[in-house]
């Protein structure tokens, strides 16, 4: 072997060696790397958190489902351990403690510390009319007091719950929450998903008080051996609202509403009525007015009060005044067309305006209104109210 070789011989192992010692590095590295993964998961820093005490009010699930809820989405943030609610329970159980009766944070601490969990989430869901308040807190076991707390509120829509629990999750860890969410359901957001917004729709019963005044009123109050009814001019009606919403703008409805009615009922006549109306409600607080108008069948004929304050037909006048000509001079009273017991049935109509508010209690909705149909003859005043409860289609 030459001296001139023995350098290359030298410099190649050199090279054999560097890369023999870079290989096992790298494979050290990858090792250790698999080791800290696999530590990770019951590294200090993973936390267990029990989930007890979520109170409810005014909404439909109970505080057992808002529990579960959150524990769900508990699971979701990372390094947390979320004991199982059947768990909880058997540990309540078994120490004879009622899990309703412990909700103050000394109980939740002690029964923590019992179970022996890092944290303990409690809080509430409450609606106060259309919205939803959400409330979390998280305990710190080892201290003894409340770490962090949330609340937030939204729209007052119970089946977006869960995506309402998951913002609020978020808030409390310091995780941002997906913002087409947020923007959807957040009371305080500036934009508000159309399609999830609430609407009430009134479809139900009615029943109510109308009077009706002016020369109807007494036709309506004159015995029936002058053509009357014999009846009082205030009578009871019942009947049933149809609607259908055709547009909507944030709060605001607009509505077509159909109200067939029977009226006099009570004072043994059988009035039937239809109302058409075009409506306008503001779903947050209630308040509508809506107008269009109204087609009723009644027994007319055409006729005047005469001197005495007697009702006759015009064909009185005629047969009574009527010269040797058989013509009769203008008659100088009010002739116009009036109900009228003996007369045909036909069909008057007329232009009704209404107002009035919807009260809420729950997923119950009781609709107020007025209503006022004047007329040259008179007009018909009146109240009703009615109910319906709310489906739970995207209302609570």
């Amino acid at each position: 072997m030459s001296a001139i070789g023995l350098p290359q011989i030298l410099k190649s192992n050199t090279m054999k060696t560097i890369f023999k010692t870079a290989l096992i590095l790298l494979v050290s590295v990858n090792f250790i790397g698999t080791l800290k993964g696999q530590e990770s998961f019951q590294s200090p820093n993973q936390k267990s958190i029990a989930v007890m005490a979520m109170e409810t009010s005014n909404i439909a699930q109970e505080s057992g489902d808002i529990e579960s809820l959150a524990a769900l989405k508990l699971q979701s943030i990372p390094n947390v351990i979320v004991p199982r609610k059947y768990d909880v329970i058997e540990h309540f159980n078994n120490r004879n403690i009622s899990i309703d009766n412990c909700l103050s944070t000394k109980c939740l601490v002690e029964e923590g510390r019992a179970m022996e969990v890092d944290y303990v989430l409690t809080g509430s869901v409450t609606r106060y009319g259309e919205r939803i308040i959400i409330q979390l807190s998280l305990i710190d076991i080892e201290k003894g007091e409340i770490r962090a707390t949330d609340q937030n509120e939204y729209y007052n829509l119970g089946s977006e719950l869960e995506g309402m629990m998951e913002i609020s999750m978020n808030n409390l860890f310091d995780i941002e929450s997906d913002a087409m969410l947020k923007n959807a359901l957040e009371k305080n957001s500036d934009l508000v998903d159309e399609q999830i917004v609430e609407r009430i729709n009134l479809t139900g019963p009615r029943m109510g008080i109308g009077y009706v005044g002016g020369l109807q009123g007494q036709r309506l109050m004159d015995s029936k051996s002058n053509n009357g009814y014999g009846m009082f001019p205030v009578m009871t009606q019942f009947g049933y609202q149809f609607e259908w919403q055709y547009m909507s703008a944030g709060n605001m409805q607009a509505l077509i509403e159909v109200i067939p009615l029977i009226s006099g009922m009570d004072q043994g006549r059988f009035i039937p009525s239809v109302t058409l109306m075009n409506g306008f409600r503001h779903s947050r607080t209630g308040w509508e007015f809506a107008f269009g108008p109204t087609f009723r069948l009644n027994q007319t004929a055409e006729g005047y009060y005469d001197g005495d304050g007697v009702w006759r037909r015009t064909e009185y006048w005629e047969k009574t005044q009527g010269g040797e000509g058989g013509s009769a001079p203008d008659n100088p009273f009010y002739v116009h067309e009036n109900i009228d017991s003996k007369g045909d049935y036909k069909l008057n109509y007329g232009f009704t305006l209404a107002a009035g508010k919807t009260f809420k209690s729950g997923h119950l909705n009781m609709p107020i209104n007025v209503y006022v149909t004047p007329s040259i003859n008179g007009v018909l005043a009146g109240a009703s109210f009615g109910f319906n409860v709310r489906k739970r289609s995207k209302n609570i």
